[in-house]
């Protein structure tokens, strides 16, 4: 038997509650790039994005779509304790995203391009990791994943996630390691990718 959506949740609050992060991703998404203060005379002189801009909003519409699907049709429901366990995550993703974006500032784009003069960034959260708006998208996720309520959507939306992400890093690592050479290698030898230990 199929479930009303209003019932999915543990009590009244919580669906309160995802809404407000909900609309807190949407103001991180507008507003982190405008705390980033590019300017729009700053034009790229290397671009090399190759649709992972694209694949990334795609697969993540399409991640979150089926597991509320999955969730409509019972399937490996999680105990409200994981869903309001997951509301945790969808801040603390929120911060370290906000963090990265914040701290490139003028170098931050959505697609993946270097301007003139750009410089490589390795303080704040990258002085640890090469892409951490990345990690905070993918805890973002994870995090909406368990508030939603069924663990194979879970495991369908982190993995597909992680496909797109893992393209789009691939994508910008080779543009910075053309736009950086040594200087990114070298970097690259002394920090992790997503998470500490990988």
């Amino acid at each position: 038997m199929l479930k009303d959506p209003l019932h999915w949740f543990p009590d009244p609050y919580f669906s309160t509650l995802l809404f407000i992060l909900i609309v807190l991703i949407y103001l991180a998404d507008v507003l982190a790039p405008q705390l980033a203060k590019r300017s729009s005379s700053d034009s790229p002189t290397l671009c090399g994005d190759r649709g992972s801009f694209i694949l990334i909003q795609v697969f993540i519409l399409t991640g979150i779509l089926a597991a509320i699907a999955l969730h409509q049709l019972n399937l490996g429901l999680l105990p409200g304790a994981l869903q309001y366990f997951g509301l945790l995550f969808i801040p603390l993703g929120l911060f370290v995203c906000t963090w990265a974006i914040v701290r490139l500032g003028r170098y931050f784009s959505s697609v993946v391009e270097i301007e003139n003069a750009h410089q490589l960034i390795t303080a704040g959260p990258y002085r640890w990791l090469r892409h951490p708006a990345y990690t905070g998208m993918l805890i973002v996720h994870l995090g909406i994943g368990l508030a939603l309520g069924s663990g194979p959507g879970v495991v369908i939306m982190f993995i597909l996630l992680a496909v797109a992400t893992l393209y789009r890093i691939r994508v910008e690592e080779e543009v910075l390691v053309q736009a950086f050479g040594d200087e990114y290698r070298c970097y690259m030898e002394h920090t992790w990718r997503l998470f500490p230990g990988w």
